[in-house]
């Protein structure tokens, strides 16, 4: 079932409850925005019901989204996520392994990736066997920084 882009970052929330406890349910708004965290729970009950909740979530959540502004695409193309290993974010190194007559050959690749506009990603690889692996690294990197530059907002 696809989401309801009227419900972006509101979760239903229906919990049965435990022994001795009552049933919860409502609407769960969460915003994370630049390091800041949102979250605040609507239950039916409180708000006539779960039409009530669910309206009283979405003016919370379009208040808060207007005070908690999202990266734009640059910053976030720019942005080092917890995950990355290599300390560039948008450049890693592949292997692509092509089997060919019952021999496999594999070729190593710095590959530089970026989104120049929503839907589309572009991809650009360096050879690590014409360049050395010092060599592609660089040129991948300077590849990404100029491309991401050119981003617009």
């Amino acid at each position: 079932m696809a989401k309801d882009p009227n419900n972006r970052n509101i979760t239903r929330i229906e919990n049965t409850g435990g022994e001795g406890k009552r049933p919860v349910r409502g609407f769960e708004v969460r915003i994370y925005r630049r390091g800041q965290r949102f979250n605040q729970f609507f239950s039916d009950s409180a708000h006539g019901g779960k039409k009530g909740a669910l309206e009283q979530a979405r003016t919370v959540r379009d208040k808060m989204e207007k005070k908690l502004k999202p990266y734009t695409r640059r910053e976030l193309a720019e942005k080092i996520s917890a995950r990355n290993t290599s300390g560039y974010r948008g450049v890693r190194l592949r292997k692509t392994i092509v089997t060919k007559d019952d021999k496999k050959y594999v070729y190593e690749h710095v590959e530089a990736s970026w989104s120049p506009e929503p839907g589309k990603v572009v991809k650009k690889s360096f050879s690590v066997a014409k360049l050395g692996l010092d060599k592609a690294w660089e040129l991948a990197v300077e590849c990404r920084k100029k491309a991401v530059s050119k981003i617009k907002g």
